[in-house]
């Protein structure tokens, strides 16, 4: 399938990448950029690969969650693509995770 990033996933996977550069290293960032990259490939392969996280009341769009280390990719499958909507730190609060995912069901 046909993989679409949102702008604020894009934007999340390259602040991610500085601050792990700049706190431990390029080395480290690489690796992390190098997972969520092998994790977006096998989410292209296998869609449902991903554990349903969030599916939004009003609009009924599920969100699906594969965890890779400390972040996890979060998308949906949308009209035949998959919309890669975040990459998620998973130390941060999942209420604000669920705020996001409405906001994205929203927009789509």
């Amino acid at each position: 399938m046909k993989v679409r990033w949102s702008e604020r996933a894009a934007v999340e996977f390259a602040e991610t990448a500085a601050f792990i550069a700049r706190e431990f290293g390029r080395q480290a960032a690489v690796k992390m950029r190098d997972t969520i990259n092998e994790a977006v490939a096998s989410i292209s392969q296998f869609p449902n690969i991903g554990k349903s996280s969030f599916t939004d009341e009003e609009t009924g769009v599920e969100f699906r969650e594969l965890p890779c280390q400390l972040n996890s990719v979060v998308y949906s499958i949308y009209k035949d693509e998959i919309y890669i909507v975040s990459v998620w730190n998973n130390r941060q609060d999942r209420a604000k995770l669920y705020s996001t995912l409405q906001e994205e069901a929203e927009e789509m």
